[in-house]
């Protein structure tokens, strides 16, 4: 025989409350607090940094990267953009707290018309950070010690950082060893209010005359946290960080000098012998429908149906894909007509596939 016992629902505050302790400011403020964020907020644990890829450990473009001029598009290291002409690289090292990490380095080139800039988004930044204190931590490392850098938060709703407006900004000055630099800002415009666009933006800027061409300039774990005091740096798992990243950026190639034949996806057939489709299901949710990123040449790209099979054009993005999931069209000479294969990269190595989100 079952027995079936009914309780009424436990009102977790309401016996707390019962409690014949005091519960101090603190408690009264978990009591008080609607979500889970709240509650890691003032318990001091979750997710606190801000940044994402703070610790340069994504290069979904490459671990090299160069660009031959100033611009707010060229990007790095996954969720961040550098605003000189130059070249990028992942490099590693032991930080004076023993931490061994990944880190970015920047060299200036000959266009670079003495500014070194290195710029983070932060997506729905208002809703994070707007009337509240933050702190934004990091470690900076220069052949330049004694320049002035720029560190300054703002608030944006433009494309390619078009339309903004400077919440809060501190200088520094650079060392030539690894130094790391703690700025608490109040995030609030000019006026004492708060955030007017929806977006946040860290920029790191030294615009100065003391920076000439191959200058160096380097740092690391990159942390925005709300609070006035900086924490050690939250170190991620790389799956996570990975994750986070292909919201925003999404890319199938291999990356690697030398690598041919790359898998980038299956293929169908359409009912002819010229074109087809490859259908990529993304790993997570992008940020919203995204567009296609490709290199220039069709030869870059093939499909194998029992033999390889040049395309005769570069891959273009159906008007169907959406946020979850995308879908390529293809061009070829000689297909098997509603036939299967798989859709690779050709033996050149020089194929760039890739699903672009960002802000």
């Amino acid at each position: 025989m079952t027995i079936y016992v009914e309780k009424p629902a436990l009102n977790v505050k309401e016996k707390l409350k019962e409690v014949d302790k005091p519960s101090g400011v603190a408690g009264e403020a978990l009591l008080r607090a609607d979500t889970t964020r709240q509650q890691q907020e003032i318990l001091g644990i979750g997710r606190r940094n801000i940044v994402m890829n703070g610790g340069f450990d994504i290069w979904q473009r490459g671990n090299s990267v160069t660009e031959p001029s100033n611009s707010y598009t060229n990007f790095t290291a996954d969720r961040w953009s550098a605003y000189f002409a130059g070249t990028y690289t992942q490099q590693q090292t032991t930080l004076p707290n023993g931490d061994y990490v990944n880190y970015f380095r920047g060299v200036l080139g000959t266009t670079s018309a003495n500014r070194i800039n290195i710029n983070h988004f932060i997506e729905n930044g208002n809703s994070i950070m707007s009337g509240k204190y933050v702190t934004v931590s990091f470690w900076l490392a220069c052949d330049r010690p004694g320049s002035e850098v720029n560190v300054k938060l703002q608030t944006t709703s433009g494309t390619n950082f078009s339309s903004y407006t400077q919440i809060a900004n501190k200088y520094i000055k650079t060392e030539q060893d690894w130094k790391k630099y703690e700025i608490t800002f109040h995030c609030l415009d000019d006026k004492g209010n708060i955030w007017s666009r929806p977006h946040g933006l860290l920029e790191i800027d030294g615009s100065d005359a003391q920076w000439p061409n191959g200058s160096t300039f380097e740092i690391a774990q990159v942390q925005i946290e709300i609070g006035r005091v900086a924490t050690p740096f939250e170190h991620r798992s790389y799956g996570e960080e990975l994750a986070l990243c292909q919201r925003y950026y999404l890319d199938l190639s291999a990356h690697q000098s030398g690598q041919s034949f790359e898998k980038l996806g299956m293929f169908q057939g359409a009912n002819n012998t010229s074109n087809g489709f490859s259908y990529t299901q993304f790993p997570v949710t992008m940020r919203t429908a995204p567009s296609l990123v490709v290199s220039s040449t069709a030869s870059d790209y093939g499909i194998y149906q029992g033999v390889d099979i040049a395309c005769t054009s570069v891959p273009t993005l159906n008007t169907n894909s959406t946020k979850n999931n995308g879908v390529c069209v293809l061009a070829a000479s000689g297909l098997v007509a509603k036939g299967s294969g798989i859709f690779q990269e050709n033996s050149n190595s020089g194929a760039l596939l890739a699903f672009s989100a960002e802000l």
